[in-house]
C-alpha cells in the first residue's frame, strides 16, 4: 500500500507539469510501477489494448474535427478489496477544414495520466467506476500556423469488465472528459464522452 500511495502521488505531481519531459517522465514512473507490481495480488493486476470514439463536448470542435476514434492503452492495479489504481494514455488525430477558409487543418491530442477506480464482481462481470486526472497535449497545424499547448484535465469512468476466458476479458466502458484549454485569443473543452471497447489480460 505504501509503495502504491507513493507512487501515486508522484505520478500526480507530474501530470501537474507542463511539456513533453513530463510526460516522458510520467511514462518512466508508469513502467516502474509496473515492474514493481509483484506486490499486488496475481489476479488484480489487468492490461489492455482500448479503442474508443470520441464525440466532443465543444460545438466550435465538432463544426471543424466532428468525433473520432482514439486509441490507447492501460494498467489497473488492484490495491484493496476492489479498489485499483489505474495509468492510461490514448491518441487522438483527426483532419478538418477551418470554418471560412475550408483549408485543411490537422488536430492531434495526447492524453496521459492515472487515477482510481472501484470493482464490483457479479459472476462473469467486473463492474466499475472511477476517476483520474490527465495530462493533455494539444497540437494543431493548418496554414495559418502551428499550435502546441497542454494542460491539466480531468476524467470519469464507467465500465465493465466481461471474462471470456483464462484471463481475457472486454471491456466495454464510457468516458466523460474536461480539459479547458487556451490555444489562441480563445478557450476551448477539448473533451467529451469516449464511448468504447478493450480488450485486455488479468495476471
Amino acid at each position: 500500500m505504501m509503495k502504491v500511495e507513493k507512487a501515486t502521488q508522484h505520478i500526480l505531481q507530474f501530470i501537474k507539469k507542463k511539456g513533453a519531459f513530463a510526460m516522458k517522465k510520467l511514462s518512466i514512473i508508469i513502467v516502474s510501477v509496473v515492474l514493481l507490481s509483484g506486490f499486488a495480488n496475481a489476479a488484480d493486476f489487468i492490461v489492455e489494448l482500448k479503442a474508443n470514439h470520441l464525440r466532443p463536448s465543444e460545438e466550435a470542435f465538432r463544426d471543424i474535427y466532428g468525433g473520432g476514434v482514439m486509441y490507447g492503452g492501460e494498467v489497473s492495479i488492484g490495491v484493496w478489496r476492489g479498489l485499483d489504481v489505474w495509468f492510461g494514455g490514448s491518441y487522438f488525430s483527426k483532419k478538418g477544414e477551418l470554418t471560412f477558409t475550408r483549408e485543411e487543418t490537422k488536430l492531434e491530442i495526447y492524453p496521459l495520466g492515472g487515477g482510481l477506480k472501484y470493482r464490483l464482481t457479479t459472476g462473469i462481470f467486473d463492474l466499475y467506476a472511477g476517476a483520474g486526472l490527465n495530462y493533455y497535449q494539444y497540437k494543431e497545424s493548418n496554414p495559418l500556423g502551428d499550435i502546441s499547448k497542454g494542460g491539466l484535465g480531468y476524467i470519469g469512468k464507467i465500465g465493465s469488465y466481461v471474462k471470456v476466458t483464462g484471463g481475457f476479458l472486454i471491456d466495454l466502458y464510457v468516458n466523460y472528459s474536461y480539459c479547458r484549454l487556451k490555444p489562441a485569443d480563445f478557450k476551448i473543452d477539448i473533451g467529451g464522452i469516449e464511448a468504447g471497447v478493450g480488450i485486455g489480460y488479468s495476471f
